[in-house]
């Protein structure tokens, strides 16, 4: 691959230098979601994305995520939500975020529950670990950073909604296919990173 190198610490400086954008409470409910970045001391980064399980009823059964849900009453703050959510779906303790992203609106089309709004922490880890998945989670992926950018990644992600055909950007891994609004979370971390997310021509 010829794209571009992003190497932790790289990604570390920009990330502390981004000020997120963020929505206010007004008439929502919260969600975070966690961006894990493995980090080994030789080689490219890795990004760990979930599969949600197929599940009636849930306006985001099998898409592509980022571990993480609904704030809990009992969360000391948003981005404890992401933590603890990591941890329920997928095993995975984690510790401070080392940065925030732009907070984003979810599709009011999914949620039956009001206005959504969900706001992306980042975190590293320096070795892989072991994942204990729940029954919220059908399969995890590490993603190779430079793949994600890579433009044989990008593809639309295509499907019929009221008999009207839509297409979406989306970023293709293996059998896994990441678009909505895990790619939109994407665009706005690559951007961050100085660097395009390129759909597909």
């Amino acid at each position: 691959m010829d794209e571009p190198r992003l190497r932790m610490h790289e990604i570390r400086e920009r990330l502390a230098a981004h000020r997120p954008a963020l929505i206010g409470q007004g008439e929502t409910w919260r969600a975070a979601v966690a961006l894990v970045f493995l980090a080994p001391p030789a080689g490219e980064p890795e990004l760990l994305f979930i599969e949600r399980a197929h599940r009636e009823g849930d306006p985001w059964s099998g898409h592509m995520a980022f571990p993480g849900g609904r704030r809990d009453p009992a969360d000391p703050d948003i981005a404890a939500t992401a933590a603890r959510e990591t941890h329920e779906e997928v095993g995975l303790a984690l510790g401070r975020p080392i940065a925030r992203l732009d907070d984003q609106a979810g599709n009011p089309r999914q949620s039956t529950l009001g206005p959504l709004v969900i706001s992306p922490f980042v975190y590293e880890i320096a070795e892989r670990p072991r994942l204990a998945l729940n029954g919220e989670v059908n399969s995890t992926v590490w993603i190779p950073v430079p793949w994600l950018v890579h433009p044989d990644a990008a593809v639309q992600y295509k499907f019929v909604r009221d008999s009207v055909q839509l297409a979406f950007p989306a970023v293709r891994y293996e059998s896994y296919t990441v678009w909505g609004l895990t790619y939109r979370i994407l665009v706005n971390l690559f951007g961050v990173l100085g660097v395009e997310l390129k759909p597909a021509g």
